[in-house]
């Protein structure tokens, strides 16, 4: 204790203290307290996914089996292009979408302009690749699977990056109730990894998704649709099936006409 003031010697590192702190004062109230650090430390902290929240203004894509859906976020994230290019990394688990010419080969168109002139999803279909992806990643058939994009950005081009194991499935299930014995339910379901954690550490977060934009990045193959035939008509299905008949000579062989043997 210094003579004179009461004042104990050893009141350095309280004294410390109290200067790291900032307390702004309004009306006599302490709104919040800023402490002046070197660096941030990280370690333990866990990087909330984007999915735990509202996906509604998030880059998306949904796909049942036969079809694939982007929405116009995501659309919109790549200047509105009109076609694109699906690729998949089978040991990385990831899917990968990046804009293309018209007349490239593999292209998917996945955007067109509705009658008001604006730029929306256009669905694609190809049951092949969804039968693929469903059976490599053991999703049911049943389930309606949604995942969301991140943009990565490089100098000369834009793409986007899917992680399938990521990926959430939702069912309609039937929940009827007194008032409505025809009731459904959309039921979501997550993946298993993601219990008993909010999300990747801050470090993992920070890991980048790609190590290349140049081609095809490494370890990703094209993934090809097959273009369906064009819808016909109902007149169209019965000129086909008059013709058909029109063509076979039943004359020839009265046996065969009449179902005798």
């Amino acid at each position: 204790m210094n003579e004179g003031n009461g004042v104990p010697e050893n009141n350095t590192e309280e004294t410390k203290s109290q200067e790291m702190f900032t307390k702004p004062v309004r009306d006599g109230i302490i709104e919040y307290i800023e402490r002046e650090v070197d660096k941030f430390d990280y370690d333990g902290y866990e990087v909330v996914r984007r999915e735990f929240f509202s996906k509604a203004n998030c880059p998306a894509v949904t796909i049942k089996y036969g079809k694939v859906n982007f929405n116009v976020r995501a659309i919109r994230k790549l200047d509105k292009c009109s076609h694109i290019l699906i690729m998949i990394n089978s040991e990385k688990k990831r899917m990968v979408v990046k804009p293309c010419d018209e007349d490239d080969k593999d292209s998917l168109q996945w955007s067109k302009i509705d009658k008001r002139g604006e730029v929306v999803p256009r669905e694609i279909t190809g049951k092949p690749f969804t039968a693929q992806l469903y059976a490599d990643m053991k999703w049911d058939f049943n389930g309606t699977i949604k995942m969301l994009g991140t943009l990565l950005k490089s100098p000369n081009e834009k793409l986007f990056v899917f992680n399938l194991m990521n990926a959430e499935a939702y069912f309609r299930l039937a929940a009827p109730s007194a008032d409505d014995p025809n009731r459904y339910e959309r039921i979501p379901l997550t993946p298993s990894h993601w219990q008993g954690n909010y999300g990747q550490s801050y470090e993992e977060s920070k890991i980048p998704l790609l190590t290349t934009f140049e081609g095809i990045p490494e370890g990703f193959v094209k993934i090809t649709l097959p273009q369906l035939p064009p819808k016909k008509s109902a007149k169209s299905k019965n000129k086909e099936i008059l013709d058909l008949f029109s063509e076979t000579d039943f004359s020839s062989n009265p046996d065969k006409s009449n179902g005798t043997t």
